[in-house]
């Protein structure tokens, strides 16, 4: 049985957001979204493989529908949390003035982001 997810998490910087999802090339708008059981309201965000975009509300709140993972997989969701926590501490550190590193490691597959006065 299908039912729409909500999780509180703390997505309320749009800019952070749009940067996350720009790296990962993902589309999202604003608007009402039809998942599989509700309409949601928020920035929708259409994930790879998903069936029905995740809604992040403007209350922080991300409503989602992926059956249990056959309509999505949750690493794809992860992913954007993860990039989206990347984007927002680059936007602070700017904001106080500090110098930014980041760096892909292939091998590992892993981001290592450094912060400097």
């Amino acid at each position: 049985m299908s039912h729409t997810m909500n999780i509180r998490i703390e997505l309320h910087d749009r800019q952070a957001l749009e940067a996350a999802c720009q790296r990962l090339g993902l589309k999202l708008e604003e608007g009402e979204f039809k998942l599989y059981s509700s309409v949601e309201k928020g920035i929708g965000v259409w994930l790879p493989g998903w069936k029905y975009p995740v809604v992040i509300k403007d209350n922080g709140i991300i409503a989602y529908d992926n059956y249990n993972g056959q309509w999505g997989d949750i690493q794809e969701l992860n992913k954007l949390k993860a990039f989206y926590g990347l984007e927002k501490a680059k936007i602070e550190a700017r904001k106080r003035g500090y110098s930014i590193y980041e760096q892909f490691n292939e091998e590992t597959q892993e981001i290592e982001l450094r912060i400097k006065l």
